[in-house]
């Protein structure tokens, strides 16, 4: 379980915590202003208001050949090809600067807000990040939170250079190095001896077209599908109702 606090950002007292991979909400935080990520029951908790959440785990545990058994045609292919293509190189990225310039680009590209600095700079220590890069340039970003207890690597921030570029082949080798990255990442977290790879989420039973490609990208390395739970503090719950009606609102 990984747990951090935050000042309030309206308030000038009190605090806000996240609790990640909990299995399940502790009482005495249904007083204050908390949310539990990612945890593992599945019932309803009393002071707190249940997200019920999906996600796909690949088991890292056995040999390579047993995590790639697990992984679908089309991705091993795609997987091997960029492998075998050479002048891609994998690597950890040291530096949080880099991981927040890579996502907001992403995510300008995409029209979706920047990375949230609070979380991020009290995530970090607690996560890896790595990218492929063609000629020194990156091509794509995975960032993990990684609890060494649990022995659980959750994906939390991708980014990738695809929508920046109008050159189809290059399109097609982002394409693949975003499955060779998932793949050499499960590789290098078993090495660290962790057993679960969690592909950061999955949107069970939409409608929504983009989000069913995702999906199908996710079940593509194969995997099994985990109900999960966010749990919000009832506090917190109307705190964020009362923000979305004032100006400038931020979450907690």
């Amino acid at each position: 379980m990984l747990r951090f606090d935050f000042p309030l950002q309206r308030l000038p007292f009190g605090k806000a915590t996240h609790t990640w991979f909990a299995e399940r909400p502790d009482p005495a935080d249904a007083r204050g202003f908390a949310i539990y990520y990612k945890a593992r029951s599945p019932t309803p908790a009393r002071g707190f208001v249940r997200e019920i959440k999906h996600t796909k785990f690949i088991s890292l545990l056995g040999t390579e050949e047993d995590i790639f058994d697990q992984i679908g045609k089309n991705t091993k292919h795609k997987i091997k090809r960029a492998i075998a293509e050479g002048g891609l190189r994998f690597s950890i990225i040291e530096n949080p600067d880099e991981v927040r310039e890579l996502y907001n680009q992403f995510a300008r590209s995409k029209g979706r807000p920047p990375l949230d600095e609070r979380s991020f700079r009290a995530y970090w220590p607690k996560m890896l990040a790595t990218k492929i890069s063609a000629d020194h340039e990156p091509l794509v970003m995975h960032a993990f939170l990684v609890d060494e207890g649990l022995k659980r690597a959750n994906h939390l921030y991708s980014a990738s250079t695809f929508r920046t570029t109008e050159d189809s082949d290059l399109r097609s080798l982002i394409g693949r190095a975003n499955r060779a990255l998932h793949y050499l990442n499960m590789l290098n977290f078993k090495d660290r001896g962790l057993a679960i790879y969690d592909l950061g989420g999955y949107a069970f039973g939409t409608q929504d077209p983009e989000l069913q490609e995702v999906n199908e990208f996710k079940d593509g390395f194969g995997g099994q599908l985990i109900e999960e739970s966010n749990y919000i503090s009832l506090p917190l719950h109307w705190a964020r109702k009362l923000n979305r009606l004032l100006p400038g609102r931020r979450q907690a």
